[in-house]
């Protein structure tokens, strides 16, 4: 049965703190009961130590995953149109499922292919939470391209939790695996057509300043031009006191 990558930890900070406190009077206590306390250092020590020891309660007591694994996910912003935004939650709803399936899936390679799946159409909402008029673009991207992946995905996972085995299930696992690394190949590609015009406005104003600085003569071509014509004068000097 597959396993669980990640644990889904709930975090605590007010039970953390508690445990951290608790933690770092009985260090405190122990300590003192140990060794004398006669000089300031000696004080200082202990103090130290209740205070590392109480830190680490906090983190564990508070549930915190420090784990490099686990996924940061950040608030989405909203664009204060309705259907736009109904849009995105759903779409974010979408991905929060593929991660958990994520999570049950133990395949490195696979896992990497989910990662980049996620992180792109991440990506693709913010696009349209930042361009709203985007939105009719991403239809079919919402509509089927990506409960589809989400659906393969849940396939893939169910196949080896109850570990069907034999020729059928294997293949369907590499057509799966295949079909992921195409996903995430259309899924960089309808992230690039939502930025088309952004980047034709911006290649556009890259030919114009360029043109500007040439009319200018504010280029490297325009200060080489200056260059040779003070090369010539120098020369032209040169000549005339041989």
């Amino acid at each position: 049965m597959a396993k669980r990558k990640r644990k889904n930890q709930s975090t605590s900070p007010v039970k953390g703190m508690i445990w951290g406190f608790v933690a770092a009077g009985v260090l405190a206590l122990g300590y003192s009961a140990l060794f004398p306390l006669n000089r300031l250092t000696d004080y200082l020590i202990m103090g130290a130590v209740a205070l590392l020891g109480g830190r680490v309660a906090s983190i564990m007591g508070s549930g915190l995953d420090t784990s490099q694994n686990a996924p940061a996910m950040t608030d989405m912003p909203t664009t204060g149109i309705a259907h736009v935004d109904e849009l995105i939650e759903r779409g974010q709803g979408l991905l929060r499922d593929i991660q958990l399936e994520n999570d049950l899936i133990p395949d490195p390679v696979l896992s990497k292919q989910i990662d980049d799946i996620r992180k792109v159409s991440d990506r693709i909402f913010r696009t349209v939470a930042e361009r709203p008029n985007k939105a009719p673009q991403i239809r079919r991207f919402m509509e089927y391209y990506l409960p589809t992946t989400l659906k393969m995905l849940k396939s893939y996972r169910t196949m080896d939790e109850r570990e069907v085995r034999g020729a059928t299930a294997d293949q369907t696992r590499r057509k799966i695996e295949s079909a992921m690394d195409v996903v995430v190949g259309a899924f960089n590609k309808q992230l690039d057509m939502l930025n088309h015009d952004s980047m034709l406005d911006i290649s556009t104003d890259i030919d114009v300043l360029e043109t500007m600085l040439k009319q200018d003569s504010l280029t490297d071509a325009g200060i080489g031009a200056y260059g040779g014509a003070a090369q010539a004068q120098a020369q032209a000097k040169k000549e005339e006191t041989t």
